[in-house]
């Protein structure tokens, strides 16, 4: 069962914009005062509390995927237009590629934050670890290798606080006071371990299951929405410190740099909102209900419903009012201008011939046209036609990327021939790619959708010149143009065959990484009491330079098992087709394609091209293995149990930390002394 929101949050699903826990001037609770305590990591009983299944674990997905391609073969003779079961995957599994995909389809499109104050930019981009590699491990599930489960590579996860505080954190909003504690270490009272409710949708070949956290039925559509525990910047930014010394950082305004919903609400569409508009619309939600926490207590609330976060990736800034504003001052300029000039004092009514009466008659004709347009534009509910247009525009580009992975995934199946295998993932500049790689075209083929037909496009350019290997830098939002000069990106995609014991390795989850680590089981055995899980998590931050030489040591050990078994790499490019032409800039089809009698076509013409050449296919993988690699353990040779806290309340400077770091650690320290100047102002 699907559960509910409690502590009379359900209010904020009808009510749009930020909302306080607490009042931040007078500390008046809004919701249930329970929520201003977040218990201790070490304090729930995680083996109660749901945890993620990876799909190819979940026996339920092979039954149904099963049963379904049975099914289908008893319509055969009945021209059944289904296509059998292939692949299978979770959501959370498949986001971090879509959005490599959304980054390819798109041309970068730039995020649409002219809805926040003017302190921030009124377009943004995707953070710099968007286009870090991504990679998903395929695995066939049944004897004949006719069905794969599709999964996120978890060789390189780390045990965080908030990946293993979140489920809990969500169980503490849809469960009343009472029923919590007995998640609780504290709690003698029986509890029935957590059960997690599922959304299974069919896209093409493709079983997608998507885990739905609460529902409410007065919402749109099937009443369900996801829910996202989002810890504040100050922890995100300096998660390692913020486990020995948490913050006390506080959000008290709806608006600001800092110590704001909208310095959150910012960070979260920069880094993880198009994740959140992925896996809600594969499982045909309404919207996603954000918490936001700093792990002490809850701070506030907010529901996005899916159509706004589509406003966000796939919306431009209307402007109509300002031409509007600027063609009434244009034409009072021009009547000004005519009755000085007018020294024979003739009325305007006389004058029609005057050159500077004709332009004011066409402002007005403008300005007439542009009423009409007011009063006609609405699209969806409460949406207008342009907002209405992003989210076609969201439903439409998912399908061309589930129809482009699965294309890429039969190619490589094929290549394989049915052995499990790792796929790495990168968008690249089209440019670099050619001047370095050998790139031959492997597939002719042709997808359909319900509006159009795609087809490939070939390419069989090669050339061999030197790549320039300087490390990317952050890519500059750029107004695109019908220039025939733009840049032109590519996904690069680097399959490994990966041999029984490597898939095993590969498949490893954190916990089981920490118990074969050398110094973890050294440190247990100093230890008179279980270790807890806010010491795993200190444990794999003191030693994660072992944990990036062991990543390192797997990855060279997979490369030299492919090189005899089986190693792949394919270059994938896309462009967009409106009624045949090709999309110039960030493709945007018209607004009558939302007409249910249009006549505009949007199609996707794209390549799937096979690089052969060996030296180019370890380059990228060594390529790709590093940037994963510093990234996830960028901060390694970093010790952060540094106390930077005085006893006075001041906060000391740490030169080894990042300029954001110090500045919310100091916001710490002020949340502190804010709230010890309102107590003694209160007695």
């Amino acid at each position: 069962m699907v559960p509910q929101l409690k502590h009379n949050l359900q209010s904020t699903l009808f009510s749009p914009g930020s909302h306080f826990l607490c009042d931040p001037r007078t500390r008046f609770c809004n919701f249930d005062q329970s929520l201003t305590t977040i218990p201790h990591i070490d304090d729930f009983k995680m083996d109660k509390i749901s945890n993620f299944t990876p799909s190819s674990r979940d026996n339920k997905l092979l039954k149904i995927a099963s049963e379904v391609n049975k099914l289908n073969k008893t319509f055969e003779n009945k021209n059944s237009h289904y296509q059998d079961i292939s692949y299978y995957s979770s959501t959370s599994s498949m986001t971090s590629v879509l959005i490599k995909f959304h980054k390819l389809l798109s041309k970068n499109r730039p995020i649409n934050t002219t809805s926040f104050s003017k302190i921030y930019p009124d377009y943004t981009n995707f953070s710099m670890t968007s286009d870090l590699p991504t990679s998903v491990i395929v695995t066939p599930k049944n004897d004949d290798a006719s069905v794969f489960s599709v999964d996120a590579d978890r060789v390189n996860d780390t045990e965080i606080t908030l990946s293993v505080l979140g489920n809990a954190l969500e169980l503490m909003l849809t469960k009343t006071p009472k029923e919590f504690e007995k998640y609780l270490k504290s709690s003698t009272a029986p509890v029935q371990e957590d059960k997690s409710a599922y959304h299974y949708a069919r896209i093409g070949k493709f079983l997608v299951r998507s885990q739905l956290d609460a529902i409410d039925t007065r919402l749109p559509g099937t009443g369900t929405f996801d829910i996202k525990t989002r810890a504040v910047c100050a922890i995100r930014f300096d998660i390692e410190h913020t486990d020995y010394f948490p913050t006390n950082y506080e959000i008290n305004k709806n608006t600001g740099l800092f110590e704001s919903f909208e310095r959150e609400l910012f960070d979260a569409a920069r880094i993880v909102m198009f994740k959140y508009s992925l896996q809600a619309r594969l499982g045909n939600m309404d919207g996603i209900f954000m918490a936001f926490h700093n792990i002490k207590k809850f701070l506030g609330f907010q529901y996005l419903p899916l159509s706004q976060i589509d406003n966000y990736f796939f919306g431009e800034h209307n402007i109509d009012n300002q031409r509007y504003r600027a063609s009434l001052f244009k034409k009072r300029k021009f009547e000004r201008t005519f009755d000085r000039n007018n020294n024979d004092a003739k009325s305007l009514k006389e004058t029609k011939n005057s050159k500077e009466i004709e332009q004011v008659d066409d402002v007005s004709v403008s300005n007439q046209e542009l009423l009409h347009n007011i009063v006609d534009d609405f699209g969806n509910h409460f949406q207008t036609k342009r907002e209405a247009l992003s989210t076609f525009m969201a439903d439409r580009e998912l399908e061309f990327s589930m129809n482009l992975m699965q294309k890429l995934l039969d190619n490589i199946v094929k290549d394989t021939k049915g052995k499990p295998f790792r796929i790495l993932f990168k968008r690249m500049k089209t440019s670099d790619i050619r001047r370095k790689l050998s790139v031959d075209t492997t597939t002719d083929e042709e997808v359909t959708d319900k509006n159009s037909k795609v087809e490939i496009q070939n390419d069989t350019t090669e050339q061999d010149d030197v790549v320039n290997e300087k490390p990317e830098q952050t890519e500059k939002i750029e107004e695109k143009s019908n220039d025939k000069d733009e840049i032109q990106y590519s996904i690069v995609a680097v399959v490994n065959t990966l041999e029984a014991n490597t898939l095993k390795e590969s498949q490893l989850l954190s916990d089981e990484k920490l118990t074969r680590s050398t110094s973890y089981t050294i440190a247990l055995q100093d230890e008179k009491h279980p270790q807890k899980p806010s010491d795993k998590i200190k444990f794999f931050t003191k030693y994660a330079s072992e944990f990036k030489s062991k990543y390192y040591a797997l990855n060279r050990h997979i490369l030299k098992d492919s090189l005899e078994n089986g190693f792949f790499a394919y270059e994938i490019q896309a462009e967009h087709l409106f009624n045949g032409e090709n999309a110039s800039g960030y493709p945007t089809p018209p607004l009558d394609i939302l007409e249910k009698n249009t006549q505009t076509n949007w199609d996707l013409r794209y390549s799937i091209n096979k690089i052969n050449r060996m030296a180019d296919k370890i380059y990228l993988y060594m390529k790709f293995i590093k940037d994963i690699g510093t990234n996830v353990y960028r901060r390694a040779d970093v010790d952060p149990n540094h106390d930077v806290y005085n006893e006075d309340g001041t906060v000391k400077l740490d030169v080894n930390a990042t300029p954001i770091q110090n500045v919310t650690r100091a916001y710490s320290a002020k949340a502190k002394k804010r709230e010890a100047v309102f107590k003694s102002n209160k007695k």
